[in-house]
């Protein structure tokens, strides 16, 4: 699917791209001056369709890619949902952040608390509110532990990962985001962190 779309987008560039003056068909300026009126006309008649119906088949494969990944993403909030309802020892952990402050520009600005589950294999985008704005974290949970970071990547380095230690009864961190953009620096700066397995049904009685 993606390669028809990187195509059509390949054919579009080529057609309606390139130099300030373009001529149907591809034909170059000599060929096309010395054209009759009529041919002209029939020409750009005919290059018209193509541009429609190319037109027309790159939004098909637009909405089509569009429909393709809201279904993965309601397959995957189907499992989560899922897996809350089934959820077992160790299936979920409630992952608090509070104090510290996230840095936007020469300013460290403090937050409002954070307190939000996560199921295993799931990845929250959660909203750091401040004052003035917004910024957003995001928090996974796997197998691999917590990973939490200032933007989607959860897999680079700059990703603080809390492996899963003592959470039976829970654990704090210290924690601080580095930023990708200036050496050395922090965005999410010296917060406290909280992870516990998140007491269900099955877990309540040993989380005590």
């Amino acid at each position: 699917m993606k390669t028809i779309i990187k195509s059509l987008a390949a054919i579009m560039i080529l057609i309606f791209g390139g130099c300030a003056t373009r001529y149907p068909m591809g034909l170059d300026e000599k060929t096309w001056q010395a054209l009759p009126p009529s041919e002209r006309a029939k020409l750009q008649a005919k290059q018209a369709q193509i541009d429609a119906r190319l037109k027309l088949a790159a939004e098909r494969h637009r909405h089509e890619e569009r429909m393709r990944q809201l279904e993965i993403e309601k397959e995957k909030q189907e499992r989560i949902s899922a897996l809350y309802r089934r959820a077992g020892y160790k299936d979920i952990v409630r992952v608090n952040i509070e104090g510290g402050c996230y840095r936007i520009y020469k300013k460290c600005e403090p937050y409002r608390p954070i307190s939000v589950i996560v199921a295993l294999n799931e990845t929250k985008k959660v909203p750091l509110v401040m004052r003035y704005g917004t910024e957003y974290i995001w928090i996974r949970y796997d197998e691999h532990g917590v990973a939490i970071d200032d933007d989607a990547d959860l897999d680079d380095f700059d990703a603080a990962l809390l492996l899963p230690e003592r959470w039976e009864r829970g654990r704090h961190y210290r924690l601080f985001l580095q930023d990708p953009y200036r050496k050395g620096k922090t965005t999410l700066t010296n917060a406290r962190v909280f992870v516990r397995y998140f007491p269900t049904a099955v877990t309540t009685s040993n989380c005590r």
